[in-house]
């Protein structure tokens, strides 16, 4: 009889918690959020954007400006591109899926080397040797910035690695994605920016 009642109070349990889970997403998409909702939709409406597998968010926020080192301890602030196309990626030398897009990254960056886009790979946590000698050994040549304390990931609400933006010219975020990209989904963000 306790294991009858014991798994029925489980049971009950599961499905309060399911409800409150279910509830409290519903509540988000709507009430105080319906303007942030509607102005998303209406920017995806604008960019006639193609609907992607994985497609995090496509928004017309402003990206948040930061200063970093890169490798050789030079300071670089988001705002020294303003004008420019910009794809802020966020890795780490110990994220398999990082590693495993960071040759497309280098792709991207040899063929649009001499364009107005700007690939900043921002290293989280790791100290400058350890990623100075990541880059060196796979020649990447992208700009690495490292964000040793992580206070820009948090700026940006980075939760998972890789994550990368898509920033426009006029400094607004046009596009997230969580998770390692193809050099074919790279390319698509980046036609994103040029609309």
């Amino acid at each position: 009889m306790k294991k009858y009642a014991f798994t029925l109070a489980i049971i009950i349990l599961f499905g309060i918690s399911v409800y409150t889970v279910i509830s409290y997403n519903k509540n988000k998409t709507t009430g105080s959020n319906t303007s942030v909702s509607n102005s998303i939709l209406s920017v995806k409406d604008s960019k006639n954007s193609i609907n992607k597998k994985n497609q995090e968010t496509i928004t017309k926020e402003k990206a948040i400006d930061f200063k970093l080192k890169d490798l050789n301890g030079k300071n670089v602030s988001l705002s020294d591109f303003k004008g420019k196309k910009v794809l802020l990626n966020f890795w780490a030398t110990w994220c398999p899926p990082c590693r495993a897009e960071m040759p497309d990254i280098e792709k991207l960056y040899q063929e649009n080397k001499d364009s107005d886009l700007v690939i900043l790979g921002i290293n989280l946590g790791e100290d400058t040797q350890t990623v100075k000698s990541f880059i060196d050994k796979n020649k990447y040549n992208f700009n690495i910035l490292l964000d040793s304390d992580q206070a820009v990931a948090i700026k940006y609400n980075i939760v998972s690695i890789p994550t990368s933006f898509f920033i426009d010219k006029e400094g607004n975020i046009v596009y997230k994605k969580v998770g390692a990209m193809s050099i074919e989904e790279m390319r698509d963000n980046v036609s994103l920016l040029n609309k």
